[in-house]
């Protein structure tokens, strides 16, 4: 796979991830609790990646199996913190916490390698974090001082952080679906111990058919949202570079609202379209060499 090929699959790896913030609030508004949303969504990718890649899996070696638990501790404890933060801060908070993984990678970067990220990839980090902030954060109501939850997202948001560093590495090494199968499996055995011990089974009655259509459509956004765009985002960073990655990904921040906007009637407003204006502008400054504006022009004089 080309570069510009993985690119393309990492915004769609968001492009998923946007719409799977729509899917999960409406799951969530008819009573599911997020502890049990994660446990079907992510059961359901384990399942779907070990029935497709079984004969990958069962010739697969013990470095391969080691790194995608090693991996998927670092997934769950992401999603948990964020999720344990969200329930003690604002959702504007939360959400931008989060996104900060885009400006800790070239920190990461520096401290495991010893390398500097170009200064062109860090300001379109920048950029891209402005766009997320004036997408999600509510100036109106936008509290002063940093809280608890706040705390836990930025916990949250270094083990997505170390994640989509170790993944960028391991992912050029070894066989990435095995190590994508083995993520899931880990992280769905330590969501359904925490789901049972906080909050039990989901409320499924197939008898119901309203009941019956929420679970399947967990099931449908487990399919999409947890298996299909992380393998996207595996197959991307097997490709590119982790921070660029971690900007091509932030754009579920962007493309989240958009759907929010179209199917579930937030309110369009100027900060959202600026937002979008610096998105875009952070992906394209990712992407563009700025040599070709310092080359000196020949003249026929």
């Amino acid at each position: 796979m080309n570069r510009t090929l993985a690119r393309i699959v990492l915004i769609s790896a968001g492009l998923i991830w946007g719409i799977g913030f729509v899917v999960n609030k409406v799951i969530l508004d008819f009573g599911w609790t997020a502890s049990e949303l994660l446990f079907v969504r992510f059961f359901t990718a384990t399942i779907a990646i070990f029935i497709i890649y079984w004969k990958r899996i069962i010739k697969t070696n013990a470095e391969t199996i080691n790194w995608g638990l090693f991996l998927g501790i670092f997934l769950y404890f992401g999603f948990y913190f964020q999720t344990w933060g969200l329930a003690n801060t604002t959702p504007s908070h939360n959400a931008l916490i989060t996104a900060g993984y885009i400006v800790l990678m070239p920190l990461i970067i520096f401290v495991f390698e010893r390398k500097h990220v170009h200064i062109k990839t860090i300001m379109a980090g920048f950029v891209t974090l402005i766009g997320i902030a004036l997408i999600t954060v509510d100036f109106n109501s936008l509290e002063s001082g940093i809280n608890f939850g706040d705390i836990l997202t930025f916990i949250g948001t270094f083990f997505y952080a170390l994640h989509i560093f170790f993944l960028g590495k391991k992912a050029k090494q070894v066989d990435l679906f095995v190590l994508m199968a083995f993520q899931l499996l880990l992280f769905s055995i330590i969501a359904f111990f925490v789901m049972i011990m906080k909050d039990g089974l989901p409320p499924i009655d197939l008898t119901n058919l309203e009941s019956s259509m929420y679970f399947l459509l967990a099931i449908v956004i487990g399919f999409f949202a947890s298996f299909v765009a992380f393998i996207f985002q595996s197959i991307g960073q097997k490709n590119t570079n982790e921070t660029e990655a971690a900007i091509l990904i932030s754009t579920e921040g962007l493309f989240g609202p958009i759907f929010a906007i179209m199917f579930y009637g937030d309110d369009f407003n100027l900060y959202i379209l600026f937002g979008m204006i610096f998105v875009f502008g952070g992906i394209i400054l990712s992407e563009i060499d700025l040599g070709i504006f310092t080359k000196p022009s020949h003249s026929n004089d």
